[in-house]
């Protein structure tokens, strides 16, 4: 539910208990450890974590203190990024908004994106302290880690309290090393003999000799719960002496003492509401009366809790509390021994109320511990398709894990669900032990089909496409012969037989797409219908648009994939990794078309959505598409560093086109920064059918001065009959020509080209050849100057075209700036053009051009090319 659901974030402090004793000197420990970075309050349950802090909390009302109290839904990394924004938010900068869309899809972690951004919105945060309570439920080791990074980076006026029962990690403590961490543990939360005197005496109203305040924090050694339960038990005793004596006397484990001498002693209604309602986490009056069959749920909870007993208010909301967490465990005990057909009852009724509210978790919960197994696979198929819209898919996975393996082992259609969740959530790598148990079932032809789909696109995620395509055949060959026979529903994906030849078509057409083989990759993206599940629809478009923009039809990528993510908005998945494949095809468009802003911004959307561990292949994608960004913008060398970075992680081989598409762009980016060597070892040895990897060899030939070469792969061109493979080869055929001498063929070669390139305002093409193309270019820019031309022939924003080394010719050789400026004079851009795009004045850009002139010996900017040109300057 959202924030009005059940047990909602308030992120206030709680109220302080009207029992609670002044803690005057652990107070002022905080208000010293609140100077530096972090402090820790570990110590077993019941020490009083909690009241301490806010206990402080109230004694500072005017410092800034954001509470969040930890749930076990937090190892959810949503979840917890969710909670950590709305607590650390202020009115006036909300942070989920700009914070969230950088959160990490799928996986274990929120991720160092959305880390980053966090810490960077904190710098506008006003002096703060986040209490993090609870903090022992974060069984999650990714989030345990980021979040203890995320302690150590942000800005120092956020100080963090994490409130536990055990230790955190061990990097938390690295804090140490910095003195910037401060620790409270069980020895200095233990009551010291005046606060146990004040505390018992507030509970019972009874005033205790020295000797026995002593006695009792000996037995209990300052254990808060321990001294609460004995104030409240001495309301009931006249004799206090002997109530003490025994108490300290008994070796008893203290829960059978307080069966004897606090649960028995509640009157028997107040006695059975504690049983019947102790398997409640949280607990409202409509809660327990539906639960209990009563009408006095509230009235029975307001009454524990004025009494003291053992129950607290969560957070401020009045309708809600919870026990004591021992105390509930030693009902539980109780509860279990003496009526376990009850305990089992009321279970079922706790799932019953929450399911009826959409609270999925809790309910479900409610049904593991009922061992209502039955019903835990009901509310799984129930709710996958909704759970799958949401974007937790896998939730679905862990729901069947609460169940023990030997009893859903072998259940096919339960195999299935766990499988699709796991292949559909983000994470395959669970879907295939289940996948090859269900090869060795016995199953129906309906189950057989979806296995098979299924297994499809769990080779494909794994970039294993030929198996990908193998399996897909198999499943459109199977679908045709089920007939009417119902299909298991998996996620509400694969409940038609159109359903099921969708998924097969879209599978095989982006495993082909990955493979290089366009035509065929198309053919089976055409034949995904509107009439089929949505998702597909959306997965066929997002992979066609990518297969358009790959192969040079940038227009018909881009509608494409707008068509795919306007689908996806209508049905709310647009932030889903069903949509990576649209974003990669729209980064790309505006890549070639020089809309760079807009490129990086798609490509960031589409790195949200491909987790490697979710779908390697894209993942690659996203970091090749990265590396030429940043060759754009910041130079090969930060392209050569993003794919160091991705090479680091260990992943198996790649689809052949893509792999053939990531050798080919580090042998460009090696080229650029002239290791003629480095780029030849990247593309390998061998001869391949691959625009890619043979238009990089043709520039390697180029770069060695080996022409003949260079001719010798154009003429064995892969035979391509896509547009992008065409023009790329009679564009370097085109600069052959030219560095043969042979301008006019040049010219006329390139005028062709650029005509077709500009229909698609294909910038990039041109881009891709780097300084090469630019002597032809400006041959025919000179002769025919169109807009489009100059893009092609003005060296970018950021990126100057590269200078060859010095000009043997040049006595004084060009300084940086100088060259600069030369690298603009082919576009005939105006001085004034020329001095807005370096940042400098036009008396400035009048001086280097004077200097320009003296040292290449000419007297104007036409001659200045030339020159420029026949010493390769240009």
């Amino acid at each position: 539910m959202g924030q009005e659901g059940i047990g909602a974030q308030t992120f206030r402090p709680p109220g302080v208990p009207a029992f609670a004793v002044p803690r005057d000197r652990l107070v002022a420990f905080l208000d010293v450890a609140a100077q530096r970075r972090a402090t820790v309050v570990v110590a077993p349950p019941g020490y009083g974590k909690t009241v301490l802090l806010s206990q402080w909390a109230a004694v500072h009302r005017t410092r800034r203190v954001r509470w969040l109290t930890l749930r076990p839904e937090d190892n959810e990394p949503a979840r917890l990024a969710r909670d950590l924004c709305g607590a650390l938010e202020t009115g006036r900068r909300p942070l989920a908004g700009p914070v969230l869309g950088r959160l990490h899809p799928g996986g274990p972690k929120m991720g160092s994106a959305f880390a980053t951004a966090l810490v960077a919105a904190l710098e506008s945060v006003p002096p703060t302290t986040l209490v993090l309570d609870d903090f022992h439920v974060l069984s999650n080791s990714a989030l345990l880690d980021e979040l203890g990074a995320l302690i150590e980076h942000v800005p120092r006026w956020i100080h963090v309290i994490v409130a536990t029962r055990t230790d955190p990690p061990l990097p938390y403590y690295r804090l140490r090393l910095s003195d910037a961490l401060v620790e409270l543990r069980q020895q200095d939360l233990a009551f010291r003999h005046d606060e146990a005197t004040e505390l018992v005496q507030r509970l019972s109203g009874r005033k205790l000799s020295a000797a026995q305040i002593g006695a009792l924090i000996d037995r209990t050694e300052g254990w808060a719960v321990g001294l609460h339960l004995t104030g409240v038990s001495l309301r009931g005793h006249t004799d206090v002496e002997r109530f003490v004596r025994t108490f300290a006397d008994d070796d008893r484990h203290i829960a059978d003492y307080l069966t004897d001498q606090v649960l028995r002693r509640q009157p028997q209604a107040t006695r059975r509401f504690l049983l019947s309602t102790c398997v409640l986490d949280r607990m409202s009056g409509p809660l327990c009366d539906f639960v209990t069959g009563g009408r006095d749920g509230q009235a029975m909870l307001e009454e524990l809790h004025r009494t003291s007993l053992f129950v607290t208010r969560l957070e401020g909301r009045h309708e809600w509390f919870r026990y004591h967490q021992l105390l509930r465990t030693l009902l539980r005990h109780h509860l279990h021994d003496e009526d376990p057909t009850r305990e089992r009852l009321v279970l079922r009724r706790a799932a019953e109320w929450h399911l009826a509210r959409d609270d999925l978790e809790e309910g479900v919960g409610y049904l593991a511990e009922a061992a209502a197994w039955e019903d835990v696979f009901a509310a799984a198929f129930t709710h996958s398709g909704a759970l799958f819209a949401r974007g937790e898919a896998m939730t679905v996975a862990r729901w069947i894990d609460m169940v023990p393996r030997t009893v859903w082992r072998g259940r096919t259609r339960v195999m299935l669900l766990r499988a699709g969740a796991s292949v559909m959530g983000g994470d395959p790598a669970g879907a295939g032990d289940d996948l090859d148990a269900i090869d060795a079932l016995p199953t129906s032809a309906a189950e057989r089909v979806v296995a098979t789909v299924l297994r499809s696109r769990w080779a494909l995620q794994q970039g294993a496409t030929t198996p990908a395509v193998a399996a897909a055949d198999r499943a459109l060959r199977a679908v045709e012969t089920v007939g009417d026979t119902p299909l298991p529903n998996v996620l509400g994906l694969l409940g038609s037989r159109q359903d099921v030849s969708a998924a097969a078509r879209v599978t095989r057409g982006t495993a082909l797409l990955h493979q290089g083989e366009t035509t065929s990759a198309r053919t089976a993206l055409e034949d995904v219908t509107d009439r089929s599940h949505v998702v597909w629809q959306i997965r066929a478009l997002g992979s066609m648009a990518l297969l358009e923009a790959w192969c040079g039809r940038l227009t018909l990528g881009d509608e494409l994939a707008a068509r795919a993510l306007s689908l996806a908005r209508q049905v709310g998945i647009h932030d889903q990794p069903i949509t990576t494949d649209a974003y990669l095809a729209l980064a790309h468009v505006a890549r070639q078309r020089d809309e760079l802003d807009r490129a990086a911004s798609c490509l960031d959307q589409a790195a949200r959505e491909a987790s490697p561990s979710h779908d390697r292949v894209a993942a690659t994608v996203v970091t090749v598409e990265r590396a030429l960004l940043a060759l754009t913008t910041r130079g090969p060398a930060d392209g050569l560093a993003v794919l160091a970075a991705r090479r680091s992680v260990a992943h198996p081989p790649h689809p052949r086109a893509v792999h053939a598409r990531q050798r080919a762009v580090e042998a460009r980016l090696r080229a650029m920064i002239g290791d003629v060597e480095g780029a030849e070892r990247a593309l390998g040895t061998g001869a391949e059918d691959n625009t890619d990897v043979v238009a990089a060899r043709v520039r390697l030939a180029i770069e060695r001065g080996d022409l003949a070469a260079a001719r010798a792969l154009a003429s064995r061109w892969p035979d391509d009959p896509e547009p992008r493979a065409r023009l790329e080869r009679r564009m370097w055929l085109a600069i052959l020509d030219d560095l043969d001498g042979d301008e006019t063929a040049a010219r006329h070669q390139l005028a062709d080209v650029v005509a077709d390139a500009e229909t698609e305002r294909n910038i990039g093409l041109f881009r891709s050849a780097g300084h090469h193309v630019l002597g032809p270019a400006r041959a025919l820019y000179r002769a025919a100057p169109t807009a489009f031309l100059r893009t092609i022939v003005e060296p970018p924003d950021v990126v100057a075209a590269p200078q060859l080394g010095p000009a043997r010719e040049l006595v004084d050789q060009l300084t940086e700036r100088e060259f600069m400026v030369l690298t603009m004079l082919p576009t005939r851009a105006s001085n004034a053009e020329i001095a807005d795009r370096l940042g400098v004045s036009v008396n400035t850009v009048k001086t280097h051009l004077k200097h320009i002139y003296r040292k290449l010996a000419v007297d104007g900017r036409n001659d200045a090319v030339a020159a420029a040109e026949r010493m390769r300057l240009l």
